[in-house]
């Protein structure tokens, strides 16, 4: 019986340790962020790809459907006259009397032609890139000095004004713009370097 009970336990205990290993080992280690933005905005992913939100208070009755509906139009307008840059709706809704609206991109430059198309000027944007930072020759990009003792994976190089989200928490923005988490306002020629 006594042995019983103690093969029992070893079990459990492995069990227990297996999963701490998992956790702690992180089946996710670092922070995953979705872009939830209660602001207009963009978001910067790891990988380039691009989103825009427009979030504005409203003092109309609009239905959640109707702003959907809308939003559904523009893309379908835009994708007819730009088969190469697709716009994608990735969310509509109104709550709370706030009205949000959230766009994917295929590259910068269809999220640039679809704010000029739509009229969105929440963001005002010469250039943007994303690159992994190991891959990067920062030698040839004159303008970029990153600090000693700098981590992260990624850099995002930004030309205009904008809000910035990324999929990663931020560990530097230039010219002394602050951040937090992975929210920064730039203006002008900015790069943030994300993990």
């Amino acid at each position: 019986m006594k042995l019983y009970r103690r093969g029992v336990l070893m079990k459990k205990g492995y069990l227990i340790a297996i999963m701490m290993i998992l956790f702690l080992s992180g089946c996710g280690g670092k922070k995953a962020y979705s872009y939830n933005p209660d602001e207009s905005s963009i978001f910067i992913s790891k990988d380039g790809t691009l989103k825009s939100a427009l979030v504005q208070k409203i003092d109309t009755k609009a239905k959640s459907e109707e702003l959907k509906d809308f939003a559904n139009a523009e893309v379908e307008d835009f994708n007819k006259l730009n088969s190469a840059n697709q716009v994608k709706l990735e969310e509509a809704g109104i709550k709370n009397d706030i009205a949000k609206v959230v766009f994917s991109y295929t590259s910068f430059e269809c999220m640039q032609e679809f704010a000029k198309f739509t009229q969105d000027n929440s963001f005002d944007l010469k250039s943007l890139d994303v690159y992994k930072l190991s891959d990067a020759d920062l030698s040839k990009m004159d303008s970029i000095k990153i600090p000693d003792g700098i981590k992260g994976d990624y850099i995002a190089v930004i030309d205009g004004k904008a809000d910035v989200y990324t999929d990663g928490k931020i560990t530097y923005v230039s010219n002394n713009i602050e951040f937090n988490d992975n929210t920064a306002k730039v203006d002008g020629f900015n790069y943030i370097i994300f993990k």
